[in-house]
């Protein structure tokens, strides 16, 4: 005759039996991954000047080479962008001449102006279009930024000479400046780059860009 199982032995016996319960129903358990961490907007200006418009970007989203650029700017919380003919650009009292002058080819440059304010405040805010990027699209934005300007071996900045404006310098641009290509075109494929319902096809004029800037900004 089977003994009957003693209390100890019995005892230890339901508890390894709850264990396995324990370690089944566990395993039965699907872990849910932590929601991806949502993107923040990342605000851009279009500064619109007569025929000429600016794109601005915070110091603070400037990534790769354009890092060295708050080095440059210290205290300026927004970088101004302003692409157009190297010869028209860097003139110290562009005229008549040379205005003809940059209907034609010609290299490009860029011109880089640290702001302390906001955008609205330096320029005037009927002459402001602020946009709003994805943090994705501001990357993308910065890199085409990047690529527009003209990179040593060392892959520095080429640096040209002070602007015209207190704080403000000229640098050697990758791309050529054309009547087809102008600074309008430049700021509009910035945008168009950084995500934004904004479309260079066509754009010559600062008025372009504007209209195409400001109904995206007016959309829902």
């Amino acid at each position: 005759m089977r003994q009957a199982p003693r209390p100890a032995a019995l005892a230890r016996g339901l508890v390894l039996f709850a264990h396995l319960l324990l370690f089944a129903a566990c395993s039965a358990v699907s872990v849910r991954p932590d929601p991806p961490a949502l993107s923040r907007p990342v605000p851009v200006s279009v500064i619109v000047r007569a025929w000429h418009t600016e794109i601005g970007l915070r110091a603070e989203d400037l990534t790769g080479p354009l890092a060295g650029l708050r080095a440059r700017f210290p205290g300026a919380g927004i970088l101004v962008f302003s692409f157009g003919d190297r010869r028209y650009l860097a003139a110290p009292d562009p005229g008549f001449g040379d205005m003809l002058l940059a209907t034609l080819p010609a290299p490009g440059a860029l011109l880089v102006t640290g702001i302390s304010t906001a955008p609205e405040a330096a320029f005037g805010a009927p002459n402001v279009v602020r946009l709003m990027l994805s943090e994705d699209g501001a990357r993308r934005a910065v890199a085409y930024v990047s690529n527009s300007f003209a990179h040593s071996e060392t892959g520095a900045l080429v640096a040209l000479g002070d602007g015209p404006y207190p704080g403000s310098l000229f640098y050697a641009a990758s791309i050529p400046y054309a009547l087809t290509h102008t600074c309008n075109t430049w700021t509009a494929e910035v945008l168009a780059e950084g995500g934004a319902a904004v479309s260079a096809d066509g754009v010559l004029l600062a008025d372009q860009v504007a209209a195409r800037a400001r109904a995206v900004q007016a959309a829902p």
